[in-house]
């Protein structure tokens, strides 16, 4: 049921967000919470960190930004909905000569509870292809971030995909 619901709220952000995009987004005029607040400075900080082991190229690091049960949707694969199939994801990517990901939130929400947010942001991700040429993609992600138990903040759904080519 919580995997359904999270899905569900990680297509509407989506539909949302590709329908609207000319659209002036509403804001309520309620101030946002202190735990709101503070759940928007610690999900940039946890994403900031997450992008920190991309810079390092580091699988296990970046994967331990995930919960146990995190749906991931990388560009071009099936939907990997548990451990295994989330590392082996990230483990391809990372093996591609000359990896290199890196990505920065430029928008973050939480509710005003303070235990459930996004960001959205872009990446960029270059590498070899099997000729050596650079290969360089920039694109666009959406986590769902869930406040755990102990405090800390793990993303429970992972979405990114290529801009068009230019």
């Amino acid at each position: 049921m919580k995997k359904t619901f999270f899905l569900l709220f990680a297509a509407i952000i989506y539909l949302t967000a590709c329908n609207n995009q000319s659209s002036v987004v509403e804001t309520s005029n309620a101030a946002p919470s202190k735990d709101s607040i503070e759940a928007v400075n610690a999900i940039n900080k946890a994403d900031s960190l997450w992008d920190d082991q991309s810079a390092h190229n580091s699988v296990q690091g970046w994967l331990g930004f995930y919960t146990d049960d995190a749906i991931m949707l990388p560009p071009g694969e099936k939907v990997c909905n548990d451990k295994a199939s989330r590392e082996a994801s990230i483990k391809a990517y990372f093996a591609m000569p000359s990896a290199s990901m890196r990505f920065q939130a430029t928008k973050v929400e939480a509710s005003k509870s303070g235990d459930l947010g996004y960001s959205t942001g872009a990446y960029q991700f270059g590498y070899k292809d099997a000729a050596g040429k650079d290969v360089h993609e920039t694109g666009k992600f959406n986590e769902t971030w869930k406040k755990q138990s102990d405090g800390s903040w793990k993303c429970i759904v992972d979405i990114w995909n290529a801009d068009p080519a230019k």
